[in-house]
């Protein structure tokens, strides 16, 4: 495992400036008290003593696993280590933190996940005991409900980021012709629009992002289903750079990633999966959610994807799955 070395975190969102259009309108997220951290970064705060090899390997084992349906190997979360003193003293505003407190007169072990404690919006961790070995198997214990909070949050973080940073004109045409509401960042724009169909881009000269959203008659809301109907969109609507190209759902085994998920009150599937493009060597990761519509009638697929050929794509991909999940 790399050494790592703990640097003064300063980075903050450009919100929290000058430049802001509105203060959070967000039950229990306050601008002036927002979380501070680069994306995807952690605080994990145990004193050097407990600073095992056998610690490291079981906590970076759970906290830097490979982001799930991206086509490079990148850890969830970037990991920083400090003593629970330096914590106490500079990094309580961190947006993601698991502490390891230890100490001979603790009774019980015990664990805790707490929303806030010092910021908005936060996640910290504390696990708390006198057996050092205990403490790591209860941590072990919770490691999926400790790695969905922590991501969940920094969702969270993005989606109050894209509020203070939106886009209303384009929100107004998604809710006139698909009658539902997403937050859209400045910057995106119109690519191509037609009767059930409208497709959003972002661009850089080095990074492409996307946002597809598209209305379908009712089917049933399988893996299956839902890949055929984005590869029959896409063919039809997104041209590629080389003449007869478009992209699809890369056939890669174990992907796509199909769970059952409700956002508020919609209820439908997520899929997490990787894109290629026919007649072309282009590809990336995306992140789709397809639900029924209020009277049953269509199918409503709003989908993010990205293209960062030269670049890490795990930021930019919760970036458009922060858009998705912000439906309403």
């Amino acid at each position: 495992m790399k050494k790592r070395i703990l640097y003064s975190i300063t980075a903050i969102l450009v919100i929290l400036s000058c430049s802001c259009k509105n203060k959070s309108t967000v039950p229990g997220i306050k601008v002036e008290n927002f979380s501070t951290g680069k994306a995807g970064e952690m605080i994990l705060a145990i004193d050097t003593a407990y600073w095992t090899k056998d610690a490291r390997t079981a906590i970076y084992k759970v906290l830097e696993q490979p982001q799930p349906a991206i086509n490079q190997i990148q850890p969830m979360f970037d990991v920083l280590q400090c003593s629970n003193k330096d914590f106490l003293a500079s990094f309580t505003r961190h947006r993601n933190i698991v502490q390891f407190d230890y100490n001979s007169t603790y009774g019980a072990n015990h664990l805790e996940i707490k929303r806030d404690p010092y910021t908005s919006p936060q996640i910290q961790v504390v696990i708390r005991g006198n057996n050092q070995d205990s403490c790591l198997s209860l941590f072990l214990q919770h490691q999926d409900e400790i790695v969905k909070a922590m991501y969940e949050n920094d969702i969270a973080r993005l989606q109050n980021a894209h509020r203070n940073l939106n886009n209303p004109n384009v929100e107004k045409k998604i809710k006139d012709k698909f009658g539902i509401s997403l937050t859209i960042p400045d910057g995106y724009f119109v690519g191509r629009e037609e009767e059930d169909f409208l497709w959003l881009c972002f661009r850089t000269p080095k990074n492409d992002r996307f946002i597809m959203i598209y209305k379908t008659p009712a089917y049933e809301l399988t893996c299956e289903n839902i890949v055929y109907e984005r590869n029959r969109i896409t063919k039809a609507y997104i041209i590629g750079a080389v003449q007869g190209a478009y992209p699809i759902v890369a056939d890669i085994d174990g992907y796509p990633i199909a769970e059952p998920l409700q956002l508020r009150y919609h209820k439908g599937m997520e899929l997490r999966g990787l894109w290629a493009s026919v007649r072309d060597k282009m590809g990336g990761p995306f992140y789709s959610y397809t639900m029924l519509s209020a009277d049953n009638t269509s199918c409503i697929t709003v989908d993010g994807f990205v293209y960062a050929p030269q670049e890490q794509k795990r930021d930019y991909l919760r970036e458009v799955e922060a858009i998705v999940k912000s439906v309403k």
